[in-house]
């Protein structure tokens, strides 16, 4: 009878365990895709496809206006399509990066802005890490950037109610830098007789 007890209190213990491991993953699985729970930890451990899909229904809840989702593969260097408020396309391309943003990003999202005939772009990213080549070809290009600061920034105001804010902050990063074009050319060495650069030189005949 002792042993018929005991067998019964290990499948209740049992039985407990279970629904209180089923209780938490629930609970762990609806944090992971509920907006309101979302911190900027949590996107440093999304895949960078879970990134557009966070950054697509985020900017669709604060209410930036008409959004595309663009295709997984052959998206021509855009994840998403919107319209904002003056009704002007813009492209968005979204790095979910620990390293250091370089120049491939805003070439990519520059390139994308003409394909989708699009007046404007943004690169949304989770590094605080950006270079100053991606920085001054950004500029150059007026490619938005919002890095970790500005993304925290704009997740906290959404979570807080204030969707005005974190639709400010998205008009501010679309709205072009201060540019100034600094001269770096170096002009090809010639003469009357000779044209060369590095290695490779021709002596013009006659």
């Amino acid at each position: 009878m002792a042993f018929e007890q005991q067998l019964l209190l290990i499948l209740v213990l049992v039985l407990i365990a279970t629904s209180i491991i089923w209780i938490v993953v629930r609970k762990l699985k609806k944090q992971k895709y509920d907006l309101m729970k979302i911190t900027i930890r949590d996107i440093d451990r999304m895949s960078g496809h879970e990134f557009e899909d966070y950054l697509l229904v985020l900017f669709a809840a604060i209410g930036v206006g008409t959004i595309y989702q663009t295709k997984k593969s052959r998206d021509f260097g855009a994840d998403m399509v919107f319209y904002n408020e003056e009704n002007e396309k813009v492209v968005l391309q979204a790095k979910r990066y620990t390293d250091k943003l370089g120049l491939s990003a805003v070439q990519e999202i520059y390139a994308a802005r003409a394909f989708y005939e699009a007046e404007k772009s943004i690169i949304v990213t989770s590094t605080d890490k950006i270079s100053d080549p991606c920085y001054q070809l950004a500029a150059a290009t007026q490619v938005g950037i919002i890095d970790r600061e500005g993304l925290d920034e704009l997740l906290k105001s959404f979570k807080k109610g204030k969707e005005d804010r974190a639709r400010q902050l998205i008009v501010e990063a679309t709205s072009g830098q201060n540019y100034q074009y600094i001269d770096t050319l170096e002009r090809l060495e010639t003469n009357k007789t000779t044209v060369k650069a590095g290695e490779y030189f021709y002596r013009k005949r006659g």
